[in-house]
């Protein structure tokens, strides 16, 4: 191996690791947002948690309601409801 071949290996791979670390570089840093984009996100993370919430209210309904209709209950002994039209 000649010291020509050595010295030409030795400037590809540095090369090489400069424009690997400027890629690596890139892709580390974060996007940079549009002026007035931080009060638009700030609203949407307010909606997720309100939607959050919301979810965590039907889902305890929904456990309440099938635990209602999961108890042994008869027929017979149940009240009918005045709301849908039953007979007092």
């Amino acid at each position: 191996m000649s010291v020509f071949f050595f010295v030409i290996m030795i400037v590809a791979l540095v090369t090489f690791g400069k424009v690997v670390s400027k890629l690596v570089d890139a892709r580390s840093a974060p996007p940079a947002l549009e002026p007035g984009r931080e009060t638009e996100i700030e609203s949407l993370r307010e909606q997720v948690a309100l939607l959050a919430g919301e979810v965590d209210r039907l889902t305890e309904e929904q456990r309440f309601m099938t635990r209602l209709l999961e108890t042994d209950v008869p027929r017979q002994q149940r009240r009918p409801d005045s709301r849908l039209g039953g007979s007092n």
